[in-house]
């Protein structure tokens, strides 16, 4: 799990692949941050890095409890519908 200083920015990267594992774009990709609590504090679209490489940044408040965990849920829609939902944590240095 990767580990953030209060006040810092986390970088979450999100890779898109179809079922033959190839770097795919889909129609589109959506991040959502939640606190310890499981409050949503963050969301948007994920920015375009190249095919099927996606990121999203989330700026940690600078009052953000020591040793607290975010989860970043990706949800990512293909062009046929195809909703896919990827879950990573990242959590606050003490």
């Amino acid at each position: 799990m990767r580990e953030y200083d209060a006040g810092e920015t986390a970088y979450i990267e999100i890779e898109t692949r179809d079922r033959y594992d190839i770097l795919v774009d889909p129609s589109s990709v959506t991040v959502d941050i939640f606190d310890t609590d499981g409050n949503k504090v963050s969301t948007g679209a994920a920015a375009k890095e190249g095919t099927g490489n996606y990121f999203y940044t989330y700026t940690i408040p600078a009052n953000a409890v020591s040793a607290s965990t975010y989860t970043a849920k990706a949800t990512v829609i293909n062009i046929s519908d195809f909703v896919t939902i990827k879950r990573a944590r990242f959590k606050v240095r003490r």
